[in-house]
């Protein structure tokens, strides 16, 4: 049997293509770990040192692979100069949009692309303090760099963007190339600071899913934009992208493996698809090079028995253990909020128990 690691040398195999002692586990704990720190989970959002500090505590209660990171799917809208609510009522879960920046199609010609020069924009200074917390202890600094379309479809109201899609298509093109530009100049920032080498940015959103848009469309309107992004990253000499398809995005798939082929890139992305997508289509589009998650549906973690969850993340680690380039056991989003700590020691219990490598 290998030989008992820790868990950045577990992770640090997986990374560079060799077998670690067993499969790591990356729950994407992020709200939940407010409970661990005893704080409020507006608090977690709104002060980036407490937001690294609980997932740190929760990382080291729980013994999971995980590099702390600060974000949330509303990312944009603050940053260009709307307003956000943080998560302090019954029920919330995440920062929510109070005012959109953009609220009619001729606000995106005037809006201001922020340049990250004289004072870090919206939820970036609290991005930041976490980042300083992860460098000081030689830790990955995970930064959020899209996805474009997604942060697009905050910056205005959701809705009116959709329809803008149809009849404003120019218009929504100006607003992507915008948002586009922001996300590089966060990226120049963070690479500059804290070293190109030591980023894993992460990307992904749901507004993107087949559920709301073609995949015609994301060929339109979100993949120029993505490999943009992704562009500079190889560029700048980032070494590995987390990479977050939420919801159902089967029919994108064949664009992100187009991505990484006509970039010719030679790093890493780690895939963590939604439940909707099965681990063994994700192994079939990316395991030959690239880290594969787990997919386990978050709600099973509210509604399943430890017992439960433990065979149903026994199933989820024989579908993804022996991908060649490597397996993360992962829920396909978020870890719950409300969650029992016991839920999430299911994930821990199964890895050590069938996620072995002899």
């Amino acid at each position: 049997m290998a030989q008992r690691m820790t868990s950045p040398e577990r992770m640090m195999a997986v990374m560079s293509g060799q077998k670690p002692d067993r499969v790591p586990v990356v729950p994407f704990a992020l709200g939940y770990s407010s409970k661990i720190l005893g704080i409020s989970l507006g608090d977690w959002y709104a002060d980036g040192n407490k937001c690294f500090e609980a997932q740190l505590a929760s990382m080291r209660l729980h013994g999971y692979e995980e590099t702390p990171m600060y974000g949330y799917a509303s990312c944009g809208a603050w940053e260009f100069g709307g307003k956000i609510g943080f998560p302090y009522g019954k029920g919330q879960g995440a920062p929510y949009v109070i005012e959109h920046p953009v609220k009619n199609i001729d606000d995106i010609e005037n809006l201001s692309v922020p340049d990250f020069k004289d004072s870090l924009p919206g939820a970036y200074k609290e991005a930041d303090k976490l980042a300083s917390r992860c460098a000081e202890f030689g830790m990955p600094v995970s930064i959020q760099v899209g996805s474009v379309f997604t942060t697009a479809s905050v910056v205005a109201d959701t809705s009116d963007f959709l329809t803008w899609i149809m009849m404003e298509p120019k218009s929504v093109h100006v607003l992507l190339s915008k948002v586009a530009d922001m996300f590089i100049n966060a990226i120049d920032y963070f690479a500059d600071k804290y070293g190109a080498e030591n980023l894993l940015p992460f990307d992904g959103g749901p507004s993107e899913s087949n559920t709301m848009i073609s995949p015609d469309m994301f060929g339109e309107f979100a993949f120029p934009y993505m490999k943009r992004i992704h562009s500079h990253m190889k560029e700048l000499g980032v070494h590995a992208v987390l990479m977050h398809p939420c919801a159902n995005q089967n029919g994108n798939i064949p664009y992100y493996v187009k991505m990484r082929d006509e970039l010719g890139w030679a790093g890493k992305y780690v895939w963590l698809f939604g439940p909707e997508t099965p681990v063994s289509s994700q192994v079939k589009a990316f395991g030959d090079h690239d880290v594969v998650c787990g997919n386990i549906d978050p709600s099973l973690f509210i509604t399943k028995s430890y017992e439960e969850l433990v065979e149903i993340c026994r199933q989820n680690i024989l579908e993804g253990k022996d991908s060649p380039s490597g397996f993360i056991l992962a829920p396909g989003c978020e870890f719950p909020v409300g969650a029992p700590p016991i839920k999430l020691m299911a994930m821990m219990d199964a890895a050590e128990k069938y996620g072995r490598y002899e």
